[in-house]
């Protein structure tokens, strides 16, 4: 793929045809084609159907449903909402937690979500050994570092809810819709099945990150600039994904594969809630997409047990060259962003 042939969205300049399963129509991402069906979606219908639905099927004799939480921004937004607008009295939270270092923006998050509203919350660690070995075998075969965990991040409070006998779970936005690789906004997860419903609160209330994170922050909800604790490079934002350093070298790693990273996805997003302009949105990719940040290079080796040089030797492996060349500092750039 030469760089004149790579092409952009003409609405918010995602790089296309590039992302697994982002379709696009005469140039415009389905992920901005989306956000404009937002308008015509009748979520105030699905609110009053979601309050009715609740009252039919909280039938666990402890727990009203349960929540898959992480103690970010969307956690508190889901908590909140189906507290004071869904007559939820007791949900039961679940958070799967990885093994790199926790922020204390993180932590605190963690902690205020289950004291704000006094909520039961359990927290599942899975194998510390058997996730470092998981993981540096994605690492290794895919670049791919956390799709193990991200597996059990799904699959686990599933299970858990069928084990309470708990009949609806919730997890935040549908991120197939949001991101363009689905035309509808389905209400149920594909996890769902005759005994345990599963249900993006995102199609339910018009996602957006800016919405989140204002609803999260009247009941606590910190970022990583309330600590000042960590100045992350290739980001733009200091509230998404800062729950552990080194997660984000599983949004990292897309860059040298696909050629987009978390700048891209977040810029692009901002575009299209009105925050950026496209021309605002393409400076930063340009600026800052493809900046690995050190911190977390540095948390992910020391995690699994890797030295930097190898982190490298498998970043560089993976590199689609069609796509992404070496700048004099041994960075991987974009063919249309190099300069």
């Amino acid at each position: 793929m030469a760089s004149n042939s790579i092409r952009t969205c003409k609405k918010c300049g995602f790089i296309l045809g590039t992302r697994p399963g982002l379709k696009d129509v005469d140039g415009v991402c389905l992920a901005c084609i989306n956000s404009d069906k937002k308008s015509k979606i009748n979520f105030k219908e699905r609110q009053e159907w979601l309050t009715t639905y609740l009252k039919e099927n909280m039938t666990s004799p402890v727990y009203d449903c349960l929540i898959a939480v992480s103690g970010g921004k969307d956690s508190h937004m889901i908590v909140r909402r189906l507290i004071e607008n869904h007559g939820v009295k007791n949900p039961l939270l679940v958070t799967v937690t990885d093994e790199f270092t926790k922020t204390q923006a993180g932590m605190h998050n963690f902690k205020n979500i289950a004291e704000r509203f006094n909520l039961d919350h359990i927290t599942f660690r899975c194998q510390p050994q058997t996730f470092r070995e998981e993981t540096l075998k994605d690492f290794e075969n895919a670049l791919h570092p956390l799709k193990w965990i991200e597996e059990k991040i799904y699959k686990i409070p599933v299970d858990i809810a069928k084990k309470f006998g708990i009949k609806i779970v919730f997890f935040g936005e549908n991120s197939a819709f949001d991101y363009g690789s689905s035309e509808d906004l389905e209400i149920f997860h594909p996890a769902s099945d005759e005994v345990t419903r599963v249900i993006f609160m995102g199609a339910i209330y018009p996602y957006s990150i800016m919405d989140s994170y204002r609803v999260a922050k009247e009941v606590g909800f910190k970022d990583l600039d309330d600590f000042n604790e960590w100045n992350r490079q290739g980001n733009i934002d200091n509230f998404t994904q800062i729950d552990s350093i080194a997660y984000i070298m599983q949004l990292w790693t897309k860059y040298v594969k696909f050629g987009f990273q978390r700048v891209s996805d977040i810029a692009c997003r901002f575009v299209r809630e009105g925050v950026l302009t496209k021309e605002q949105a393409e400076q930063l990719i340009l600026e800052k997409d493809y900046v690995c940040d050190p911190m977390a290079k540095r948390d992910f080796c020391r995690t699994i047990g890797i030295t930097e040089e190898h982190f490298d030797e498998v970043v560089n492996k993976f590199a689609n060259q069609k796509l992404v060349i070496k700048d004099l500092n041994g960075n991987w750039r974009r063919l249309d962003n190099f300069r």
